[in-house]
């Protein structure tokens, strides 16, 4: 599934590249305060940003970047220079330097070091987008050195202002680093700070323009040995920013609440939602039967799922302006607010209130609420059925009608409307919705090899993975899949099958027939016998202890397990001791499992449910405790022992 993509998404951190100013500081090793060196891999000794808006419809950008590298790491993460253009931004000028350890420069960046190519992704991406990228190259110099990347832009895109970004939890240390915005004296300029981003310094520069100053001098770099980080809008120094008016080409917009980006983006794309007459009547022949409105709109997203295939087109405008409906009617291709416009234009033919609603798709990503502006990169549809509203993934042909996951579920989306819209927000996915619910039958052989016949239901998030691999991979590639997915050391898979759900809710059935080496071990007269063969094991973080806040990615961390394990013990072997049953319950969730042997079966049953999000610093020891307490139920094991009578 791709996404459609708007230009914020490749300003490229911003904050990291720099315009060209070569003048005669010293850039030393020598002169590094030793604080900055602890824990770093590279020091980012200049990191200059400038935004410069020249008028509602222009603005200049400068930005220049000084970083010493200090191993192969920091060069892995600070190498490259990366800057994007399009048709309403331009790059007028790249420059570089490269220094030795004493400060002097050994290489300057020559137009041979600057590469120039296509942005799209692959073959099914149309756009005018393109990249420059810089490098000196890579294990070429003696560490420590320091490499000067500098560009300036030009744009004529103003519904994009740049995003101020000082990442955490990096082994990058920061000696200075300045963002600073100038504007005509007067002009309505909007910025907000998170994560203890730095307070801005106001001032009037010569000319009488406004300044909008914010610096960070001297911050250490952090070990990331962080097990459970904080999601990077949730932890970084941010600045955000954005225009109240704009211009862009013939179009004029404000983005001073959601309601005005709404009525923007509807003007951007009114009146493109006009069908041909032959599929208007194949609409209607389409839903001539249906009982309800929300059996209709299940019948056109799946006729549109049918006829249709995403496309990425990102053309000029187009970036955000929608193909109309009539050329997708008839090409049969469109990108996601394309694909969404036609499915929308279908809904309306019988009558079914529906709008578009622009996201911000991926997995664990969200934006900020309180501060309107255009944080989205995706467009899905939402239809209005009775009292029910339904979400549609337009670019996808698989996925079913009001499934968003983790591409675009339990998160803001702002619904396009002709008078404004709102933020909502769409389906969420909770631990009860994400189950896996396994029974699998083990026939011991008094070797300790197995047979294993393995039955599993995938429902809510637990699904998407075999549902990908069932639709886009071969039988072969699947085999392998499976396999690299089951937590045994030695086995051979005979059999297996994935089947989808036909039910609403999607789900996906995994039959599998194993032959397992070792699967009990033998020592002596005696058998121990895993309780929790085919579970999902939960391993212990690097850190113990903590004093910030820490997060379980509820993509990761919702969900439900229920598994169950059928032995057929082989003749001549009776226990020797049962387990008890043990239960653990926590604000994190709860585990439990527990034995039974009757007559030559050992049943084992586990139920374990998490809840992810985010915890405070002061519960971390509740979570180490209570993984210590569900590792030592899992390691456990029946012992079995020969009958000598």
């Amino acid at each position: 599934m791709k996404t459609f993509t708007f230009k914020n998404l490749f300003l490229l951190v911003c904050c990291l590249f720099s315009f060209p100013v070569f003048s005669q500081e010293d850039f030393s090793v020598s002169k590094i305060n030793s604080t900055l060196l602890t824990e770093a891999n590279a020091v980012i000794r200049l990191d200059e940003s400038y935004w410069e808006i020249i008028s509602k419809g222009e603005a200049k950008q400068h930005n220049r970047l000084v970083v010493t590298i200090l191993n192969e790491k920091g060069e892995e993460r600070h190498s490259q220079l990366m800057v994007r253009y399009d048709k309403f931004t331009k790059i007028t000028d790249i420059s570089g330097n490269l220094y030795d350890a004493t400060g002097k420069v050994i290489k300057r960046l020559k137009n041979a070091d600057i590469e120039d190519y296509g942005y799209g992704a692959g073959g099914d991406d149309i756009t005018d987008a393109r990249v420059k990228t810089a490098d000196f190259g890579r294990k070429s110099y003696a560490y420590p050195y320091t490499i000067e990347y500098s560009y300036d832009i030009r744009d004529r895109n103003m519904m994009f202002y740049p995003r101020w970004m000082v990442a955490q939890n990096s082994e990058s240390s920061v000696e200075h680093c300045t963002y600073m915005v100038k504007m005509p004296a007067g002009f309505q300029f909007r910025y907000k700070g998170y994560n203890e981003a730095p307070a801005v310094v106001k001032s009037k520069d010569a000319d009488g323009s406004d300044l909008y100053i914010w610096k960070i001098d001297n911050r250490p770099a952090v070990k990331t040995t962080d097990s459970y980080p904080l999601p990077l809008i949730e932890s970084a120094m941010m600045i955000l920013t954005a225009p109240s008016d704009f211009e862009i080409q013939d179009y004029q917009g404000s983005f001073t609440s959601w309601e005005d980006l709404s009525k923007f983006y509807y003007t951007l794309n009114a009146g493109r939602d006009l069908l041909p007459a032959a599929t208007q009547a194949e609409i209607q022949e389409l839903v001539k039967n249906a009982k309800s409105d929300r059996e209709k709109i299940l019948l056109v997203y799946k006729w549109m799922q049918g006829r249709s295939r995403y496309v990425s087109i990102q053309l000029g405008i187009g970036g955000w302006q929608t193909i109309d409906a009539a050329t997708v009617a008839n090409k049969g291709y469109g990108d996601c607010k394309a694909l969404t416009n036609f499915t929308l234009a279908a809904l309306r033919q019988v009558g079914i209130p529906c709008y578009a609603a622009l996201i911000k798709a991926g997995e664990e990503v969200k934006i900020k609420p309180d501060f309107p502006s255009s944080q989205f990169n995706h467009v899905i549809a939402c239809a209005i059925a009775e009292k029910d509203t339904i979400w549609l993934e337009c670019t996808s042909q698989t996925t079913p009608a009001n499934f968003m996951g983790t591409f675009t579920g339990g998160r803001p989306a702002l619904l396009v409307m002709p008078k404004g819209g709102k933020l909502i927000t769409t389906p969420d996915y909770r631990s009860h919705h994400n189950l896996r619910k396994s029974r699998a039958d083990v026939k011991l052989e008094a070797t300790g090899d197995g047979k294993i016949q393995v039955h599993t239901l995938y429902t809510g998030l637990q699904q998407e993975s075999r549902t990908s691999i069932l639709h886009n991979s071969s039988g072969e590639a699947q085999k392998k899949w499976i396999i690299s997915h089951i937590n045994l050391p030695s086995l051979d898979l005979e059999r297996f099958e994935l089947t989808e759900g036909k039910d609403e809710e999607p789900s996906v059935t995994e039959k599998l027939n194993l032959n397992v080496r070792n699967c009990a071990t033998k020592t002596g007269t005696r058998l121990f016998v895993k309780t929790s063969l085919l579970s999902r094991p939960f391993e212990m973080p690097a850190i113990t202890e903590r004093n910030t806040d820490f997060y379980l990615p509820p993509s990761e961390y919702d969900f439900t397990d229920l598994d169950t394990i059928a032995y057929t013990i082989p003749p001549g072997y009776k226990p020797e001791s049962l387990l008890p049953a043990v239960q653990v319950k926590s604000i994190f969730g709860s585990f439990e499992t527990k034995t039974a042997f009757t007559g030559d079966q050992l049943l084992c049953s586990r139920k374990v449910v998490l809840n992810g999000g985010r915890y405070p610093a002061k519960d971390y020891t509740a979570w180490i405790e209570f993984l210590k307490k569900v590792r030592k139920a899992d390691r456990a094991q029946v012992v079995f022992v020969a009958n000598k009578e």
